[in-house]
């Protein structure tokens, strides 16, 4: 990855440890049982409306689809860890991808809109956040510095994301910033999406840091300089940097590389 020495650690460190409070924010919302309120609509529905049989067959059919294993589910902890990854990176990696993507709709003009890497860059952040946590590590610095491996190629370790930063003050301020306790009724994918868009702004000018983080094929990212069909390349390009990324954070994790400088 290109050097960028005016970019220091201690502001990447600043920057990653705001965002992974406000990505614990959007997972813990997704391992409720009910994590869209999909389950809590059709209740309201079925109680209200009287539905009639075809009606309460499609209600019992989505319900059922709803029960499957998925964060939140009692039976969750039971599967393998390479398929509570592969759901992270497939599921949630594809939404998203989808958001992601959504700047290229303007084609090679995108390119010039800092939006574009810091978006990128919070998706990816996130999925990873999502994979240290089937494996078991909850340490915020932890986290933060598997995070600023994968994303910036930075060997920073845990230890220096507590000398940078402080996890209480980054707490406080990362709920300021997203407006936590603002939307309080407002949960699931909208609230996911929209504050998806807020982590991205907490990058600030640290676009640049983020130009080489994983990404997908030179093709998926020429199609995505296209104006209109850009947004489909930038959506290949999105989806396989973020299978990439949690790939290299899962190698991070497995032998604990992300604790020590490299030699």
């Amino acid at each position: 990855m290109t050097d960028r020495p005016d970019v220091p650690d201690a502001a990447v460190v600043l920057a990653l440890s705001r965002v992974e409070f406000g990505i614990d924010s959007v997972l813990d919302a997704l391992r409720t049982p009910d994590p869209f309120g999909v389950r809590s609509i059709m209740t309201e529905y079925s109680v209200q409306e009287k539905p009639n049989l075809a009606e309460k067959a499609l209600i019992l059919a989505i319900d059922r689809l709803l029960r499957m294993k998925v964060p939140g589910h009692a039976e969750w902890p039971k599967l393998p860890l390479a398929e509570r990854c592969d759901w992270w990176v497939d599921r949630l990696g594809g939404f998203a991808a989808v958001v992601a993507a959504l700047p290229r709709i303007s084609g090679a003009a995108a390119d010039r809109l800092p939006i574009k890497d810091t978006l990128g860059a919070a998706v990816q952040a996130m999925v990873i956040g999502a994979i240290c946590r089937e494996y078991g590590v909850e340490a915020h610095a932890d986290r933060t510095a598997v995070i600023a491996r994968v994303l910036t190629d930075r060997p920073i370790t845990p230890d220096d994301v507590l000398k940078y930063d402080d996890p209480t003050v980054a707490g406080r301020d990362a709920a300021k910033q997203l407006g936590f306790g603002d939307e309080s009724e407002e949960t699931g994918l909208r609230h996911g999406v929209r504050l998806l868009w807020r982590i991205s702004k907490l990058f600030g000018g640290l676009g640049e840091v983020f130009e080489e983080r994983p990404r997908g094929s030179l093709g998926a990212r020429f199609v995505g300089k296209l104006p209109g069909i850009g947004v489909v390349g930038g959506f290949f390009d999105e989806r396989k940097g973020i299978r990439k990324a949690a790939y290299e954070a899962a190698d991070l994790l497995t032998n604990s590389a992300f604790r020590v400088k490299p030699v």
